[in-house]
């Protein structure tokens, strides 16, 4: 049976997640407590199995007797200007890079927007949290995101671990999106999308 790119992915992650003198293990929790694991690993922008890894360390230390080192927040991603995410949305949509179809475009646009939603809400959107609201495979939002960090627009940060492994990324718009999205659409595409009422309004 061929593996679903989601399994690949689990794979992916475990390998380079677990690193040596690691081990991966599953626990068994009253639903109301698994809830509570889940608000924590929002509130820290961690995986959950990182998070029970941490509880588990900090109990077994506190039976000890000695202290764990707790885990740290990761930071929000900056709250982004309203009136950034509509210039954004105009330059996507007068942008031509090749291969891009007005679909591709749409769909760029509503991704950013949703990006936006998510960070002005005060979470820390992931790739998998981004998939799973909108019921999405996760490696179309992947392809999706990779496009728009390659274009200047997004940018990723490691989200915490047990150990230095990398766990995750959270997503966040650039500071400066319009003017680095402007430059690779003047490199890859030769035209400036900037000032906006002077962009090409050619169709495709």
């Amino acid at each position: 049976m061929t593996k679903s790119k989601y399994s690949e992915y689990r794979e992916k992650w475990r390998a380079e997640s677990i690193e040596p003198g690691h081990v991966e293990t599953k626990l068994f929790l009253p639903r109301e407590e698994h809830e509570k694991v889940i608000n924590m690993a929002h509130t820290l922008g961690a995986r959950i199995p990182v998070v029970l890894g941490q509880l588990v360390i900090a109990g077994l230390a506190s039976m000890a007797g000695k202290s764990a080192k707790p885990m740290e927040a990761t930071p929000a991603p900056p709250l982004p200007a309203s009136s950034d995410v509509l210039i954004l949305s105009q330059m996507i949509d007068k942008s031509r890079f090749e291969k891009d179809t007005g679909s591709t475009r749409y769909r760029q646009i509503a991704f950013i927007n949703r990006l936006a939603v998510e960070i002005m809400s005060g979470r820390r959107p992931t790739i998998q949290s981004l998939a799973k609201s909108v019921d999405s495979h996760y490696t179309q939002l992947e392809i999706l995101s990779k496009v728009m960090e390659h274009r200047g627009v997004v940018t990723r940060t490691h989200v915490p671990n047990l150990t230095k492994g990398k766990a995750g990324k959270v997503l966040s718009l650039r500071d400066d999106a319009i003017e680095a999205f402007n430059q690779i659409h003047i490199a890859e595409v030769g035209f400036p999308l900037l000032p906006l009422d002077g962009a090409d309004t050619n169709e495709d």
